[in-house]
């Protein structure tokens, strides 16, 4: 039986009718809000007030989380995101995937879309057409996998908010902190004796 983008309901069946591109945006989003915040949290340790190409950064950032998603998903069947908004990855067979197929789906993800962190606006229109169009996307077609949504009670749909918010804080500030000690430095007066 194959699914794409089911939803369980209480009885743990799956009604695969559910397709969710909303809900797979924004975990994947708080997915690589994490990864820039502790890439900015060692950036502020290692790097202080070093300023890195954003599209590197960008580029880098996506491409660790490729494989630490991967990883995730193998373990555990989601990821910090998915597992915030009550989403799981499964096999057509409706197990975990294994580290290959995990590693596969992830690096598929990853550029086809994110778009390698530098294409995300044209990948995220092209996943999100296929996905409310034909009811799949290209990774979850080629890694025979399932994306499955279960219902969230409405104090995880507040909670959502607020921990989607407050990455955006965090990202906002680790920037912001690095920025000011990148121009502390760079306007830094000479100092006479």
């Amino acid at each position: 039986m194959t699914l794409f983008d089911g939803e369980s309901d209480s009885k743990d069946r799956l009604d695969i009718t559910q397709i969710k591109p909303w809900v797979r945006f924004w975990a994947r989003t708080a997915d690589i809000y994490i990864i820039k915040i502790i890439i900015g949290a060692i950036q502020l340790i290692f790097f202080q007030g070093k300023l890195f190409d954003p599209v590197l950064l960008s580029f880098g950032c996506s491409l660790i989380w490729a494989f630490a998603e991967a990883h995730s998903i193998h373990t555990w069947g989601s990821t910090p995101g998915k597992w915030l908004f009550n989403t799981e990855v499964r096999t057509n067979n409706l197990k975990k995937p294994d580290l290959f197929t995990s590693i596969k789906r992830s690096i598929a993800v990853w550029i086809l879309g994110v778009g390698m962190g530098v294409f995300s606006s044209f990948t995220y229109i092209i996943g999100y057409y296929l996905l409310t169009r034909r009811g799949y996307t290209i990774w979850d077609k080629y890694c025979e996998c399932n994306v499955i949504h279960k219902k969230m009670s409405e104090n995880r749909r507040i909670a959502v908010i607020f921990v989607i918010v407050a990455l955006v804080i965090v990202n906002f500030a680790f920037n912001f902190v690095n920025a000011f000690f990148y121009y502390n430095e760079a306007i830094e007066l000479p100092h006479f004796s």
